[in-house]
């Protein structure tokens, strides 16, 4: 289980986020919405161990994130192509985490010609669908999805979500997801927290 521990969150001066507090249970799917620039993606780098909050806690079966050696809880972030080294191949970045084989590469529509390039080289849908691919790591308990398919068109859309919701049942995955589709939230989460909270505006 995920716990995440009256968090606050700031940006320089700005206070993103104050006594956040959340659980995630194993196989759930939690949404998250809120309007651009209200802090999402940094609560998203905060929950994945990616930087500190200003207070508060994140833990995994009551363990402190981030852990020693690979993190369970795993972000995909809203532009993916800051997370590769522009100097390696795809295939390269991909097999630090895992090797997935090719029935893997297919489900998430992932052509292994991509694999041989390296970031310049592909679209940001592209890039977004081998993100998500190396997120999945057998390893991984929590998936942090901040608009993961925004950049497919609806078929691919459709298609991704399907296999992201048989893994969240098979494993089972957890997952945190960040998206302006509320009509997609609605379909794929359990429940959604809205932000800003009613009567709050």
């Amino acid at each position: 289980m995920l716990t995440v521990n009256h968090l606050t969150i700031t940006q320089g001066e700005r206070q993103l986020w104050r006594d956040f507090s959340l659980q995630l249970l194993p196989g759930e799917r939690i949404g998250i919405a809120a309007p651009s620039g209200w802090g999402k993606t940094t609560l998203g780098r905060v929950l994945a161990g990616w930087q500190p909050a200003l207070s508060g806690d994140v833990l995994l079966d009551g363990k402190a994130l981030p852990l020693n050696g690979y993190c369970p809880v795993q972000l995909v972030p809203q532009h993916p192509e800051l997370t590769f080294n522009p100097y390696r191949t795809t295939d390269r970045s991909l097999n630090d985490a895992w090797r997935p084989d090719d029935a893997q590469l297919e489900r998430f529509a992932v052509q292994a010609e991509w694999l041989n390039r390296r970031p310049h080289q592909l679209s940001g849908g592209e890039l977004a669908r081998i993100a998500l691919l190396r997120a999945l790591d057998p390893r991984t308990r929590v998936l942090i999805a901040d608009e993961v398919t925004a950049q497919l068109d609806p078929r691919i859309q459709r298609s991704i979500w399907q296999e992201l919701l048989l893994e969240s049942r098979q494993r089972p995955l957890s997952m945190i997801i960040f998206s302006h589709q509320q009509a997609l939230l609605e379909q794929v989460c359990h429940r959604i927290i809205r932000f800003p909270a009613e009567g709050t505006e």
